[in-house]
């Protein structure tokens, strides 16, 4: 199994595509939103709520190839792409963000994912 990263420009906290091969399972992981004050605590809570729904099935972030984020507003972008980069480190997944006009709960923002657990 493998899982080969193409890097996002320098400094981007996303990668341009992520391949995957060998044998394994892919999970996809429902849209999880989070309760906090700011787009950071939310985007944390959001990306612990993936991470436990991983552990869960036997993965870890470090499986995660793909996420998408919606935001209520673009310009908290900042505070969620360095959120973003500091959960998903070297791993990073190949990522999507989009602007919408409200979340369930009044939430900041939602975020899903895609991963492949490794047989």
């Amino acid at each position: 199994m493998s899982i080969q990263r193409v890097p996002g420009s320098s400094g981007a906290s996303f990668s341009k595509a992520v391949a995957v091969g060998g044998s394994g399972r892919t999970v996809y992981i429902s849209g999880n939103i989070a309760r906090g004050r700011s787009m950071a605590e939310q985007a944390n809570g959001c990306i612990d709520e993936i991470e436990a729904a991983l552990r869960a099935v036997g993965g870890s972030l470090q499986h995660v190839v793909r996420i998408t984020a919606w935001l209520t507003s673009l310009d908290a972008y900042g505070e969620y792409n360095r959120v973003r980069g500091e959960r998903f480190g070297a791993n990073l997944p190949a990522s999507a963000a989009v602007q919408v006009v409200g979340l369930l709960q009044g939430a900041l923002i939602e975020i899903d994912a895609i991963a492949f657990i490794p047989d």
